[in-house]
């Protein structure tokens, strides 16, 4: 058989690995036995891709953003997001402290304009290609074996069901009524074209400052079973996408 039979990750994973001595657990798609230490630090936040030399992260009107969600699930390790495109899903290893593998991904099958599916492939094939990561308070690197670094930032780690949408929040706040009381609401639309909506609720994490407009990035979670007052939605701030004073 022929290298050009073999999935061009592989190769790589082959030659590179071969080179720098390492178990090639991972290029056979069975990711090492986890040691003592668990990666905890990679769980306890989801990922967001917001650096890699070369290329055009996604983001906000650029698209979605490019989320990593590491877990344990029945003792074994899975990674699993948005790729830009597709969610996708993966094995992975903490081989040791600082010395990670992630293993080929699984990925649904949504067509995408041609710039988003082709970044979408060299990403996934990009992250079996990891050995490293390093992580600084809300800052991860990553990095692979030849020599490339992903920069990720840390985000709120919601429910498994959590939907992120994109908001835009007026700058003054309105009178409205929650209940019986007299109050003040934000205003809020998807899109710019909309009419101002009343958001009775809060938006946890969310420092409303009067004469700013906002572009937000949030995170939608159903409450299960919330007060006869309450409503059944929960918004989380994920992101200031942009901001913006607006001149009286």
């Amino acid at each position: 058989m022929t290298l050009a039979a073999f999935p061009r990750s592989l190769i790589r994973c082959l030659s590179l690995g071969a080179a720098a001595g390492l178990n090639l657990a991972a290029c056979a798609g069975t990711p090492p036995q986890p040691t003592a230490d668990n990666g905890a630090a990679l769980i306890a936040s989801r990922w967001e891709l917001t650096r890699w030399a070369g290329h055009t992260v996604p983001h906000g009107d650029n698209g979605e953003p490019v989320i990593l969600n590491f877990a344990q699930e029945k003792g074994q390790g899975r990674v699993s997001g948005r790729a830009g495109c597709n969610q996708f899903s993966a094995p992975y290893s903490v081989r040791g402290p600082g010395q990670l593998t992630i293993v080929q991904a699984v990925t649904t099958r949504m067509a995408c304009p041609g710039p988003a599916m082709q970044f979408e492939a060299d990403f996934l094939d990009k992250l079996q290609a990891v050995n490293q990561y390093r992580i600084d308070g809300q800052q991860m690197e990553m990095k692979t074996l030849d020599g490339q670094t992903l920069s990720f930032h840390a985000r709120e780690k919601p429910g498994a069901s959590a939907k992120i949408k994109f908001i835009y929040v007026a700058s003054e706040k309105v009178p409205c009524s929650a209940g019986v009381m007299r109050t003040t609401c934000l205003q809020i639309r998807e899109r710019k074209e909309d009419p101002w909506q009343l958001w009775y609720g809060n938006i946890q994490g969310f420092n409303f400052e009067p004469g700013i407009a906002y572009r937000l990035r949030i995170l939608e979670e159903q409450v299960a079973n919330p007060p006869a007052d309450a409503s059944s939605i929960k918004w989380t701030l994920d992101m200031v996408v942009e901001q913006e004073v607006v001149k009286k």
